[in-house]
């Protein structure tokens, strides 16, 4: 029996999805949709997986280690980094990448709810 709920990634079998999968498809879908934010988000993400070691996703996602890494981001690119931080946390709850927290889940339904 597994904890995570189906996910939006079936191609991830036999592991935990990682960090870097979740990255990549997410990053797949907003440059679909914004192909001028490509570069940007695909440096803050390298970056940040990089400072994490691309760890496996799971409950404790985001931790501590995250917002260590945002202060390490010029602080000029703060404010960009940490709004893509929220984007990518409400995909990976919205298309099952991090199983369900009730905090965190809360949030997800309230901004969903302000944007619709």
């Amino acid at each position: 029996m597994t904890i995570w709920p189906r996910s939006s990634a079936p191609w991830i079998v036999g592991r935990p999805a990682r960090f870097s999968d979740a990255a990549e498809d997410f990053l797949n879908e907003l440059t679909r949709q914004q192909p001028w934010r490509k570069a940007r988000c695909e440096a803050w993400l390298g970056a940040l997986g990089e400072r994490l070691d691309d760890p496996a996703l799971g409950a404790a996602f985001p931790d501590a280690q995250v917002d260590v890494w945002l202060h390490t981001c010029p602080e000029n690119e703060r404010a960009g980094a940490s709004a893509l931080l929220v984007e990518f946390e409400t995909y990976l709850c919205e298309w099952g990448w991090l199983p369900p927290r009730p905090g965190r889940d809360q949030a997800v339904e309230q901004e969903s709810a302000l944007e619709g």
